[in-house]
């Protein structure tokens, strides 16, 4: 596909169009290895949360040998425009926890896990005290953070303690090959700058503007999809382009002006990459008398905003996701482990809990290969794991367990589908999902296509 860092990377449509994705999503019942369906954004499920059974998982005790236990930290937001992802992440860290503990634990012992918050990119200093305070506690890898931005901010003190970082969730490009302790399992943003900047140039949109802020992950996207937009020869980015200084304060909270300065280029599309911003950007646009309909979202923002919204606001509004969503099934583990560890309601989005999930199987089974929960260990391990070696398929922490135990390589397939670590750390494919909203939640499932690198 022509576009954004399109050489040696190549695009495969998976067997739907929208119409058949009309039919598709009636009839999936969502296996976890494939996109759903239905969106990780609403709550609804076929599954529910209190008919699963979940036990919680032991929290780390100070003075725990990190290279003989495995002591999982969590650095998940909590607060900030990115918590509403805190609960999906939480439970996905619990869940798998619990599965593997259920399964006789890494090394013999049960893994443990202390959980901090990752806030957002704005709040440095506390993301910086908290990853301090993981690594104090001695962990043996890190699962986290969910945004890029925090994710630079930390990397400085996660490299001098020699300890590994893993995102679920983080996926600016320039995180690529960053450091040697950093790992990632969600797509990067080129692969979803590419799925999305192709789906407004096929709904044909010829003029199309961008509201963002001013943050790595949202420059970075940006940047994407308007190479994309730009190659297409059809359209054109009219407000809000690289290096036009129209991006917004992640502090921001007043649109008023941003949003006039936008519509003044007559765009018949819009564009907004933000996080919890974007309850403020809303109601700005609509009140300037722009249809919602005509607009884009990005993973960042892609939410069910039932509550904060009048009845069909944003009905018609398109939106792109990293990764497979959870099936019904796995939202309600999800919700069910996020509530047996302390959690007090049910997710309302489900984005990166499959990845979140992943992430910490891929470190106990490196653990596991490595016969020692070290970090150091860990890394050198977590690429065989994940199936460079060209090992056999297990979809388990159980069932991959036993094939190292029988001393052969594995490649772990688990529920966010995506493929073995390339030489930078990086997956070598994953999915990207786009949805439309029905209402304020974006339940229409539109198209998949996987990327590979």
């Amino acid at each position: 596909m022509p576009g954004y860092r399109s050489t040696g990377r190549r695009l495969a449509a998976l067997a739907m169009g929208a119409t058949a994705a009309v039919a598709l999503a009636a009839c999936s019942s969502g296996g976890g290895t494939s996109p759903s369906a239905s969106t990780g954004a609403s709550s609804s499920s076929s599954a529910s949360a209190s008919a699963v059974s979940v036990k919680a998982v032991p929290k780390c005790e100070s003075g725990a040998d990190e290279t003989t236990q495995l002591k999982l930290g969590a650095f998940i937001p909590l607060t900030g425009g990115l918590a509403f992802l805190g609960p999906a992440a939480v439970g996905g860290v619990d869940l798998a926890l619990n599965d593997i503990n259920e399964a006789g634990g890494v090394l013999g012992k049960d893994a443990c896990v202390n959980l901090v918050d990752s806030s957002e990119t704005s709040q440095a200093a506390l993301s910086v005290a908290n990853i301090k305070k993981q690594l104090q506690s001695k962990v043996s890898a890190i699962v986290g953070p969910e945004s890029s931005g925090v994710t630079y901010n930390v990397l400085p003190t996660v490299n001098g303690a020699k300890t590994v970082l893993f995102s679920p969730a983080a996926t600016d490009d320039g995180l690529t090959g960053v450091s040697p302790y950093f790992f990632r399992n969600p797509a990067p943003n080129s692969f979803e700058a590419s799925a999305l900047g192709s789906q407004i140039v096929a709904d044909g949109r010829t003029k199309v503007a961008f509201l963002t802020f001013n943050d790595p992950y949202g420059t970075n996207l940006r940047d994407g999809m308007e190479s994309v937009i730009k190659d297409s020869g059809s359209a054109e980015v009219v407000y809000g382009a690289k290096g036009k200084n129209q991006e917004f304060p992640s502090t921001e909270t007043n649109f008023g002006s941003d949003v006039s300065a936008a519509l003044a280029t007559k765009p018949d599309a819009i564009v907004i990459i933000a996080f919890d911003q974007t309850k403020q950007i809303i109601p700005a646009l609509v009140s300037a008398g722009w249809k919602m309909g005509n607009s884009y979202f990005v993973d960042g923002n892609l939410n069910d905003y039932s509550a904060d919204l009048p009845e069909g606001t944003l009905t018609g509004v398109k939106g792109a996701t990293q990764g497979v969503n959870p099936s019904p099934e796995l939202r309600a583990k999800l919700a069910a482990a996020y509530k047996a560890n302390g959690g007090s309601s049910e997710p309302t989005a489900y984005g990166y809990g499959a990845e979140a999930y992943d992430a910490s199987t891929l470190i106990a089974l490196a653990a596991e290969k490595g016969k020692s929960a070290a970090s150091e260990d860990i890394r050198k391990n977590l690429p065989a794991v994940s199936g460079t070696t060209g090992g056999e398929i297990c979809k388990s922490f159980s069932a991959c367990k036993q094939l190292l135990d029988d001393g052969k390589e594995i490649q772990y397939q688990g529920y966010a589908g995506t493929g073995p670590f390339n030489s930078k750390r990086d997956i070598s494919s994953g999915y990207i999902s786009i949805y439309q909203y029905e209402g304020n939640a974006p339940s229409k499932f539109l198209t998949s296509t996987k990327e590979s690198d």
